[in-house]
C-alpha cells in the first residue's frame, strides 16, 4: 500500500477529518511536462480537520500505519493555518491543516458574494486559490466541498504585485543593498551572503514572477521549477552565488542590484527611479 493510500485509507475512517484535498504535483496531468511528478516529488495534502490540535502531535500518523522519522510543525501561507511536514521511510509530505470552520466561514462569505466586495476576504481566498488551481483531488469530502474549490478557482484570481507594492519592495530593497553593502565593508561576509539570499535575491524572484505573468508568460512562485520555465538569460540574472571575500560578495549584490533597477524598469517604467545613494564615507562627513 503507498503512502498517499494509506492516508487516504485513515482519512475515510476519521470522523474528525470533513475533508482530504490531494494537491501538488502527484495529481497534475500526466501531460504537463513542466509539473507532472517525478522522483524528487513530495506528497502534498490539505486536510480540514474539525479538531485542528490533533496535528500538534505525531499520534495520528500511526494510526494511519505510518511512523515518523520526523515531524514538524509550521506555518502555511494559507492563512498562517498549521503546515506538518515529515520525513516517514524515505517519504517527504506535507499536510495544510485546515480549520473546517475556518473553511465553513469561507463558504457562506463566498456564497453572498463577499468576495466580490472584500480585499481582506479576497486576498485569504488568493492564498488557497494559487495553490489548488494547478490541480487537486478530492480523497474525502468532495460532496461537501468540492463546490467551494471549484467556485475559489474560477472567481479569484491568484496573488499579483500591484504596481505600488512593487515600488514598496524596490524601497526596501535599496536600504537592504546599503545595509549589505556597509556588511562588505566591515567584513561581516556571512551576514551579507544571507541578506543577499534572503532578501535581495527574494525580491527579484518576485519581480521576475510578476513580469512573467504580466506577459502572460508562464511562471510559479518562489522560483519553483523556473529553469523549466524562464530563459537561460533570465535565470541567470536571478540567481546569485558568492563566496565569502569582499569582492565577490560585492560584485554579486551589484549585480542582484542591477537585476532589480531592470525588472522594475519593465514593470513600472518612470514611476520608480533608484535614488542618489551616498558612499558610506560620505555619510561620515
Amino acid at each position: 500500500m503507498s503512502f498517499g493510500e494509506k492516508i487516504a485509507n485513515w482519512a475515510e475512517k476519521e470522523p474528525t477529518v470533513s475533508g482530504l484535498v490531494l494537491i501538488g504535483s502527484r495529481v497534475r496531468e500526466e501531460r504537463d511536462q513542466v509539473w507532472r511528478a517525478d522522483a524528487q516529488s513530495d506528497w502534498d495534502f490539505q486536510v480540514i480537520a474539525k479538531r485542528p490540535e490533533r496535528f500538534a502531535q505525531a499520534d495520528w500518523l500511526r494510526a494511519a500505519g505510518v511512523e515518523p522519522d520526523v515531524y514538524a510543525v509550521r506555518r502555511a501561507a494559507i492563512g498562517g493555518v498549521p503546515k506538518v511536514a515529515l520525513l516517514a521511510g524515505g517519504v517527504e509530505a506535507d499536510f495544510v491543516i485546515v480549520p473546517q470552520r475556518s473553511l465553513r466561514l469561507a463558504q457562506w462569505a463566498i456564497g453572498l458574494g463577499l468576495h466580490r466586495r472584500s480585499a481582506k476576504l479576497r486576498r485569504a481566498l488568493q492564498d488557497l486559490a494559487v495553490v489548488i488551481r494547478p490541480g487537486w483531488r478530492f480523497l474525502k469530502g468532495a460532496e461537501t466541498w468540492g463546490g467551494l474549490y471549484r467556485q475559489v478557482v474560477s472567481e479569484v484570481e491568484d496573488p499579483r504585485l500591484s504596481d505600488e507594492e512593487a515600488r514598496s519592495l524596490a524601497d526596501s530593497f535599496v536600504c537592504d543593498l546599503v545595509w549589505t553593502r556597509r556588511k562588505i565593508e566591515r567584513g561581516e561576509w556571512i551576514a551579507a551572503q544571507r541578506m543577499l539570499h534572503r532578501t535581495l535575491a527574494e525580491t527579484n524572484l518576485r519581480l521576475l514572477h510578476e513580469v512573467k505573468l504580466r506577459r502572460g508568460e508562464r511562471s510559479f512562485p518562489e522560483g519553483r521549477r523556473i529553469e523549466r520555465v524562464a530563459t537561460a538569460e533570465e535565470v541567470a540574472a536571478v540567481g546569485v552565488s558568492a563566496r565569502r571575500g569582499a569582492e565577490e560578495l560585492g560584485a554579486e549584490v551589484e549585480r542582484c542590484a542591477a537585476t532589480m533597477r531592470e525588472l522594475m524598469r519593465e514593470m513600472v517604467g518612470e514611476t520608480w527611479r533608484w535614488p542618489e545613494l551616498r558612499s558610506s564615507e560620505e555619510s561620515r562627513r
